[in-house]
């Protein structure tokens, strides 16, 4: 969140230095002079005159008001953001792809005559040794020959990784199971083919796969320091590596609260990740609280270098129950370099 910020801050300048640069009056010319005129005064004129100093001139450039209510815009909605630690951000329920970070997006695909074809799995991402449920649904056409396959994206090249008839269930779709194997590895596109009135259709999409890096192995006991809800998230790694982890805090009847984020580098082995949850975006009751959600992340080290994933041994786990009651009122501070990025916009909306 922080370095979003900062490249929209830098973008933002950026476009102010170049609209300065264009909209500025061009430099006046030095007038060409008839050498006979500069003559001609010379002879005529015995007087001595004094050459008259230069008038000095202050060019203030302004903001066109346009401009200027665009950074008051940018500096409103910078200072909300700044209004919570980007740590713990508040969530509900129609924020659908917070919730369900691994949630597979279906895209149907128009066919010739107002049919539809479209590709359905239960999930975009997965973690060595999980199969591969791979689902299509065929809407104004009969399909046959129905077949899916996987190739790596990494090698274009590279023969299929997978390949396997689909059987039609009893919901009318077309599915099939896929067993993983030790080369399944990194980005890879699924292909399903079929016939439908004498043609021959293929659609593809993309999964991710990965052997997992690090395991969410569990939580240790949570507690309160300052305005935070601390949760120690214990983790086994299995490549060292710069690490973030994301998760979603749940409360009663998985009422969503808040996203929790944190960043650390890890070494192999035991590891431990603190995830803390402000309040300022927790109920005002005491309750149970639950931790699901879980996106494992293994940072790039070098440029080229894939992101990896890590994995949970449970989707979620529960935190039992914790006073909300006992954590600071002492509301949240932004940094300084923070506070200095807000004021430059604010000054340069003339606020």
């Amino acid at each position: 969140m922080k370095h979003k910020k900062v490249v929209s801050v830098v973008a933002l300048l950026g476009g102010c230095a170049a609209y300065w640069y264009v909209s500025s009056e061009p430099a006046p010319t030095l007038a060409q002079v008839d050498t006979s005129v500069q003559a001609a005064i010379a002879t005529s004129s015995s007087k001595v005159v004094k050459p008259m100093a230069p008038k000095q001139v202050t060019i203030k450039e302004t903001l066109p008001e346009s401009m200027s209510e665009r950074f008051s815009l940018l500096a409103q909605a910078y200072a909300k953001e700044l209004s919570l630690p980007a740590y713990s951000l508040p969530i509900g329920v129609d924020d659908v792809h917070i919730l369900n970070p691994n949630r597979y997006v279906s895209q149907p695909v128009l066919l010739e005559g107002g049919a539809s074809a479209s590709i359905i799995m239960p999930q975009y991402r997965f973690s060595f040794p999980q199969p591969v449920t791979i689902m299509l649904e065929v809407n104004g056409l009969t399909a046959t020959e129905v077949s899916a396959s996987i190739y790596s994206e990494m090698d274009a090249g590279a023969e299929r990784l997978a390949e396997a008839d689909m059987a039609l269930d009893g919901d009318g779709k077309w599915t099939v199971r896929l067993d993983a194997t030790p080369q399944w590895d990194g980005p890879m596109a699924v292909n399903v083919t079929f016939s439908a009135k004498g043609k021959k259709q293929t659609l593809t999409t993309g999964i991710e796969y990965s052997y997992p890096t690090a395991t969410v192995t569990g939580v240790g006991a949570v507690h309160a320091e300052g305005h935070d809800m601390v949760i120690p998230v214990k983790l086994e790694v299995e490549k060292a590596g710069y690490y973030r982890l994301r998760a979603n805090l749940y409360a009663a009847n998985q009422q969503p609260v808040a996203l929790l984020t944190q960043s650390e580098k890890l070494s192999e082995g035991s590891a431990e990740i603190t995830l803390k949850a402000y309040k300022g975006v927790l109920p005002d009751q005491d309750g149970e609280f639950t931790l699901g959600s879980f996106v494992l992340e293994r940072r790039p080290a070098v440029p080229g270098e894939l992101t990896r994933y890590g994995s949970s041994n449970e989707p979620s786990y529960n935190l039992g129950e914790f006073a909300v009651q006992q954590l600071s009122d002492e509301p949240w501070q932004p940094d300084e370099q923070e506070m200095q990025r807000l004021e430059f916009l604010q000054k340069m909306a003339n606020e």
